[in-house]
Formats: C-alpha cells, structure tokens, sequence
C-alpha cells in the first residue's frame, strides 16, 4: 500500500473515533442533535414522510462544516494529547499496515484528512437525508475561508494553560479565552449554515456554542484516556 493510501487510512480512523462517522447513529450525538436536546429550534418540512426528521432541512453545508470543525480538532488533539500518533500506533497495530516505515506523521494525516472533507460531508448528510450538493471547489472555498482563522486559533488555545473564566451574567461560551474562542468561530460557522430566523438567533447562538463546548469535552476526555 502506498504512503498516500495508509495516511488516508488512518484520518478515516481518526475520524471515526472522534465520533464522526457517516451513520444516523452517530449523527445523534452530533453537535446539531447536542444542541436539540437542549431546545435549539429545528425547522422540519410542513408536510410529507420527513417531517419527524429534523435533518431533512439541515444543508449538507452544515455537515461540511463540522467536518472541517472536527479536522480542527484533530490537530488540537494531537497537540494536547498525541491523538493522531496514537491512531498511527493503533493502525500500525491492529491492520499491519506500515505506517512507521512509510515514514507519515501526522502532518500527513491532517493532509489526508482534509482531501477527505467532501466525502465525509456527502456521506454524513446522506445517512439523514439533508439535502443539497457540494462540489470540490465548494469545499476548497469553505476550507480555505477559514482555514488561517482555524489555524491561529488552535496554536492560541494549545498554548493557553490559563482556567476559563467565568464572568457575572455571562451567556454562552467565554470571549476571553483562547479555548473558547476556537469553539465560538466553530459554532459561528456551522450556525451561519442553517438561516434560522433572526429573532431566534442570539439564543440559538449560546445554546449551539454551549453543545460545542460539550462536544468536544466528552471527545478530549476520551481521547486524554486512549493509550
């Protein structure tokens, strides 16, 4: 197996144990779906099959967007944690597949994960249904929108040993920390990909934030524990 096929190997993997998996099971604990449990408002079809399906007017755009969330998350967690080096072992491992010997680092498989945006988008979307369509140029256009924001934010929020501060009356995600700031520019994105009504925004804007910052709590507690 070539190099560039084990480095897509293991971002698959990396991926799936971030819980991203193209399934309507996993889609349950999905940011969005963390967010309706807690009454972030959804907006079905009037009529027809699909009306109990909330995702059915969910925009694949949105599942891009998470996607490119957790690649995000992907490099945070390597640096917190060596996730993507223990992936690598554990690929290495348990599918006998050269990874050391083929000389990738994790580099490589955020590389990989990137090339692999578009699929896992359709595919997540797919698995409930939400509509639309992406296109390569799409997808580069969305990633590269971001992708130096992404960038400073994780190399801030890796360095910030500081605690998070808690403020009086404060709603949603704190702004003057480099942690939460991340969380916040992923929450804006995905939020800006569902056209909620302007009157339900600025609360949907704190209920969404909150379901990311409790997200990625349950997935960097994990993740701390992965030998």
């Amino acid at each position: 197996m070539e190099s560039g096929e084990i480095a897509q190997h293991v971002a698959v993997q990396a991926f799936n144990l971030l819980g991203y998996e193209p399934t309507r099971e996993r889609l349950s604990y999905s940011i969005l779906a963390t967010a309706w449990r807690t009454g972030f408002p959804k907006t079905s079809p009037e009529v027809g099959a699909e009306y109990d399906n909330p995702w059915a007017r969910v925009p694949i755009q949105y599942h891009l967007e998470e996607a490119i969330l957790f690649r995000f998350w992907a490099m945070q967690a390597e640096v917190k944690y060596g996730y993507l080096s223990k992936i690598m072992r554990m690929v290495e491992d348990e599918w006998s597949l050269s990874v050391k010997a083929a000389a990738i680092q994790p580099i490589h498989i955020l590389r990989a994960m990137t090339m692999l945006l578009m699929d896992r988008a359709q595919k997540r979307a797919a698995a409930v249904n939400s509509p639309g369509t992406l296109t390569s140029e799409q997808v580069t256009e969305t990633y590269n929108k971001h992708v130096l924001e992404y960038e400073a934010l994780v190399s801030a929020a890796v360095q910030d040993e500081t605690p998070i501060p808690t403020e009086n009356l404060q709603l949603g995600l704190s702004r003057n920390h480099a942690w939460t700031r991340l969380l916040v520019f992923g929450s804006n994105n995905l939020l800006s990909t569902l056209g909620l009504e302007p009157q339900v925004t600025p609360v949907a804007s704190i209920m969404l934030e909150l379901a990311t910052w409790q997200t990625q709590t349950g997935l960097f507690e994990a993740i701390r524990k992965l030998p």
